[in-house]
């Protein structure tokens, strides 16, 4: 096990260290809430290592008492939450407050970054229909917010755009009017300016069998015909792709919301995202990580340190 003073860089070092802006600091808090990081701790266990990019900038100093490398982790997360609100801020709250708030974890999954057509959705819950959440933050600009909503509509039920309050008109004003709009308030909350209007019999069955895994699609197909997909492993994507067409927009739906809910509620992962802190369940949901990478990742959070952000 390394040492805690190794996470701290040497006084020599330090004296020559310029001041970091505020501007810098937060760049690198945000910087321990990025996939990378989180799987490195997740698969070396060593928090030294995954977050030694903050002593290496002066960000980590002795503390008079011990805390929780997940203590660390919240204390960065209030910073940013307040002085640096940018997509992932905005992602945690959407997981915060729709998914263990609103709804629960055992009944309600979160997708991150979901690849939907020719756009990629931000965050994605699917309870007991599905919704899409393009968040465009107050560093953003409006480019390309028609087309991802429009890709948006061929898969989902309700489709909101989440924004900063000073956005949400004219962002309301380019986009489908079946499209929602929610802002963050300076609080951390959820405020509905316009209402998502249904759209789960518009969608389209090919754009929902894009987002289906292979036996998610085969399960789907086998139930329609009433007959086990036996095909070529070569043909089976395309034979299953021409019986998906005679779906309807509504069957299709319903098989996407099974499918992609059934993804992220399993026992195991809802047990890991749980134990998170608030601050990394976002995290949970988006890394791929093994049972023991998870276990592993959690003992590393527990560990108690000497050391507070500076």
């Amino acid at each position: 096990m390394p040492t805690l003073q190794s996470a701290a860089p040497p006084a020599k070092s330090r004296s020559k260290r310029r001041d970091l802006s505020s501007a810098e600091r937060l760049r690198l808090f945000a910087r321990m809430f990025t996939r990378p990081v989180f799987a490195n701790l997740a698969r070396s266990g060593n928090w030294q290592v995954a977050l030694g990019f903050l002593a290496e900038h002066g960000l980590l100093i002795p503390a008079s008492k011990s805390q929780s490398v997940a203590s660390l982790y919240e204390s960065a997360w209030l910073e940013m939450r307040r002085a640096y609100r940018n997509e992932f801020v905005y992602k945690t709250e959407i997981a915060g407050r729709i998914v263990f708030g609103r709804h629960s974890p055992n009944t309600a999954s979160l997708h991150v970054e979901l690849p939907v057509g020719r756009s990629i959705v931000d965050v994605a819950v699917f309870n007991g229909t599905s919704t899409a959440y393009e968040i465009k933050t107050e560093f953003d600009t409006p480019k390309r917010l028609t087309t991802q909503t429009l890709d948006y509509l061929e898969a989902f039920d309700r489709v909101c755009v989440v924004t900063h309050p000073r956005c949400a008109k004219s962002y309301a004003e380019i986009v489908d009017p079946r499209v929602g709009m929610l802002v963050l308030t300076e609080r951390g909350s959820l405020r509905q300016i316009r209402e998502p209007q249904t759209n789960r019999q518009n969608v389209s069955p090919q754009t929902i069998f894009s987002c289906l895994q292979r036996a998610e699609y085969i399960d789907a197909v086998s139930m329609k015909t009433g007959q086990p997909v036996v095909k070529p492993s070569g043909i089976i994507q395309a034979y299953c792709g021409e019986v998906f067409r005679e779906f309807t927009p509504l069957e299709a739906h319903a098989i996407f919301v099974h499918a992609l809910r059934k993804r992220k509620t399993d026992g195991e992962t809802v047990r890991f995202v749980t134990a998170l802190p608030e601050s990394l369940r976002v995290l949970g949901y988006a890394t791929p990580l093994s049972g023991r990478q998870r276990e592993t990742a959690l003992s590393a959070l527990r560990e108690c340190v000497g050391f507070q952000l500076a």
